[in-house]
């Protein structure tokens, strides 16, 4: 089982790596994969909430999950008024509210709801920003090495539960495996580009909100009696399943980039 899970990771990986490269340059194709990559985890999400089947309701969910980057690409490409892209933005996410706390049985669903809209406006607005796309691969990696190292180590070594009652196989070893190992993909870019290598430490920042994406991915499978989202992955789940730990990451590193705090 072991080797199996492993095994998959790695084709995973070596299935990402060409499309990290297109995302690495930036352009209108980092965007449309980038936005096909939210949509595709948006459509898990509803099937697993409609038993497999997109009604009505399920594309109401697809809709206003959809809202928040389509107003992004909006905003990118006309003068607006940032009053009126407040206001529209928070009748989004007055609107997402509603239509999952309709849709789901449990506030979770409605909290996967507003993830999934702020990962998908965070990936428009970040393309947009100079070396946009050099940021992103570098916390779509980083979230990997957190996921791998996390599994490895916590296999290893074992021990305490990282929250049992949400995630029975996390363990407290695998959490800090993958918190330790994360500072390396943004070390290796910073030495090979000369950057400052303090910037390394960020990495330790996405890793804890990439732990985090993934117990409240856990956490909503465990309150809708669900194994995983998706079969992208026979056996193994689906793709909000393998990026779960970008739920957070990534809006919170749009954000440092946005105002400065990462260069």
């Amino acid at each position: 089982m072991f080797q199996k899970e492993t095994a998959i990771r790695l084709i995973t990986a070596l299935i990402l790596l060409p499309l990290l490269a297109v995302i690495w340059f930036g352009g209108m194709a980092a965007l449309l994969l980038a936005l096909g990559f939210v949509l595709f985890m948006t459509f898990e999400l509803t099937f697993s909430a409609r038993a497999g089947r997109l009604d009505i309701i399920g594309m109401l969910i697809v809709v206003t999950i959809s809202m928040p980057a389509g107003l992004a690409l909006w905003a990118g490409h006309y003068d607006t008024d940032p009053a009126g892209i407040y206001m529209a933005g928070t009748l989004m996410a007055l609107a997402i509210f509603f239509v999952g706390l309709f849709s789901f049985r449990h506030i979770s669903g409605v909290i996967m709801m507003l993830l999934l809209a702020g990962l998908g406006l965070s990936l428009v607005a970040m393309l947009r920003l100079d070396h946009g796309g050099i940021w992103l691969v570098l916390a779509l990696v980083t979230v990997a090495v957190v996921d791998t190292m996390g599994f490895l180590v916590g296999r290893k070594l074992g021990g305490a539960k990282l929250w049992p009652a949400i995630s029975p196989a996390k363990t407290w070893s695998g959490a800090i495996g993958g918190v330790l190992f994360s500072p390396v993909p943004i070390l290796v870019y910073a030495v090979i580009s000369g950057q400052e290598p303090g910037f390394a430490l960020f990495g330790v920042i996405l890793a804890i909100l990439a732990i985090a994406g993934d117990l409240m991915e856990s956490w909503y499978k465990r309150c809708h009696d669900l194994k995983d989202i998706g079969r992208i992955l026979p056996g193994h789940g689906g793709m909000l399943d393998r990026f779960d730990g970008s739920l957070l990451a990534i809006p919170m590193l749009y954000l440092l980039l946005v105002n400065g705090w990462l260069g």
